[in-house]
């Protein structure tokens, strides 16, 4: 990786930072990192929540194990499943905190 070696200081208001750090957080990477890549026109990916990520597992688990299931257990595994996504979707929608985040950089 290279040496970053050189600062460049930007003034902006406390509700642009507060949306900055709240933007860079969306991507689950630094106000720094997203700063560069914006500035220099590179791809941000939005980072998946936690929530996500349970999800993603619970379907690996269910695909994994689905042959032992009778109708009944693959319902409510698959209801559950489906609040989870419901959950995850409606947790992102409604996250606003203000961009206050004490990693990075308070």
């Amino acid at each position: 990786m290279r040496k970053r070696n050189f600062n460049i200081n930007v003034r902006v208001t406390e509700n642009e930072k507060k949306r900055l750090k709240r933007a860079a957080r969306h991507y689950g990477i630094s106000l720094s990192e997203y700063l560069r890549k914006v500035g220099l026109n590179k791809n941000l990916i939005e980072k998946p929540s936690q929530k996500l990520y349970e999800v993603y597992a619970s379907v690996n688990d269910l695909r994994n194990n689905l042959y032992p299931f009778d109708r009944r257990i693959l319902e409510r595994k698959l209801s559950e499943i489906e609040q989870k996504i419901l959950s995850a979707y409606h947790e992102r929608k409604e996250d606003d905190s203000g961009g206050d985040n004490e990693n990075l950089g308070g």
